[in-house]
């Protein structure tokens, strides 16, 4: 059994990682440093893990003898902070939750780009590496085979709408939530200037050194708890026949990422670490419509989903599970 030990507690994503890393037939939860929360049961922080009542976060950092750290902290200050501060033993593998590292140059920093679907062969060798942010991995997943065929050409235009647990990092045990922040609502967010564009392009443009098309993003958030809807559109040459050819070829030995023949719905990936993509063509415009679960696919997932690489197991592992549909 490998041994894993986790920094952080806040977030929605952090509880599902505890959930996966629990339930993982091959790994072994060490620990859970959350200082500010040291004595405290898992269980009393997420309602949802009463499975996990005996294990309790600490304030003692005990990083010999692990295998995998995850680091979930609230910002990439934190985290910068955190690994000036504390040496890491050689050999343990790092996985990092941060915008810190996701933008940097393995060569200099030495993380890899934590996209599966783009770095895997890259991650089976990474000693440390960043999971991209939900909305990025929306989006990029999806351009992924048109960028390897250098067909991102023109502008491409985005809406992606993510579930309410995208907005709400932080559960608390008493806070002020109430039910109108939670439903019967629905706001863009950051249009235009989303911090995960940057994210975005650097992906595209290092599988297509050609591309400098704008994205022509617009987030939003929705009424419901979790997930990613995205809806992306451009100029393609191809007719539907031969794009999906490409995607199908290029999706085809990745454990996550399937092709489907009809508009998915949100909830056909909730609780799942599952990008189902549609495609259709529109005269010379590609319509692509994905979905997939924000805290899984989108976080916590794609977390297993790197160690599981990095650790050399087969990348599904812990990883099966059925999306909530009803």
């Amino acid at each position: 059994m490998y041994k894993v030990g986790i920094v952080g507690s806040e977030g929605y994503a952090v509880g599902e990682l505890y959930n996966l890393l629990v339930h993982h037939p091959d790994v072994h939860l060490e620990m859970i440093y959350a200082p500010q929360r040291a004595g405290m049961s898992v269980a009393e922080l997420f309602n949802d893990l009463n499975s996990m009542r005996t294990l309790n976060f600490t304030d003692e950092l005990q990083l010999e003898g692990l295998d995998v750290l995850f680091l979930c902290l609230q910002s990439a200050a934190s985290t910068r902070e955190f690994l000036q501060r504390f040496e890491m033993p050689e050999g343990m593998k790092v996985i990092d939750f941060s915008q810190e590292y996701r933008h940097t140059d393995p060569e200099e920093t030495g993380f890899v780009y934590g996209l599966p679907e783009a770095n895997r062969r890259a991650l089976t060798k990474a000693t440390k590496a960043s999971v991209p942010g939900a909305f990025a991995s929306a989006i990029q997943t999806p351009l992924i085979p048109l960028a390897k065929h250098l067909l991102l050409n023109s502008d491409i235009h985005v809406t992606s709408v993510a579930g309410k647990t995208e907005a709400l990092a932080r559960p608390r045990v008493i806070s002020g939530i109430t039910y109108d922040m939670l439903f019967d609502n629905f706001h863009v967010l950051q249009p235009l200037e989303h911090r995960h564009i940057g994210e975005i392009e650097r992906t595209l443009r290092n599988i297509q050194n050609s591309f400098d098309s704008e994205i022509v993003f617009i987030p939003m958030r929705g009424d419901f708890n979790r997930g990613i809807y995205t809806t992306l559109y451009l100029d393609c040459p191809l007719d539907i026949d031969s794009v999906r050819a490409i995607y199908e070829e290029y999706f085809d030995d990745h454990s996550f990422v399937h092709i489907v023949d009809s508009y998915p719905d949100v909830r056909d990936t909730v609780n799942t670490n599952e990008m189902h993509i549609h495609l259709s063509k529109h005269g010379d415009r590609l319509l692509i419509v994905s979905t997939m679960d924000n805290l899984m696919k989108g976080a916590a997932g794609t977390a297993i989903h790197i160690m599981n690489l990095m650790l050399g197991l087969v990348e599904s592992t812990g990883l099966n599970i059925k999306p909530l549909i009803f």
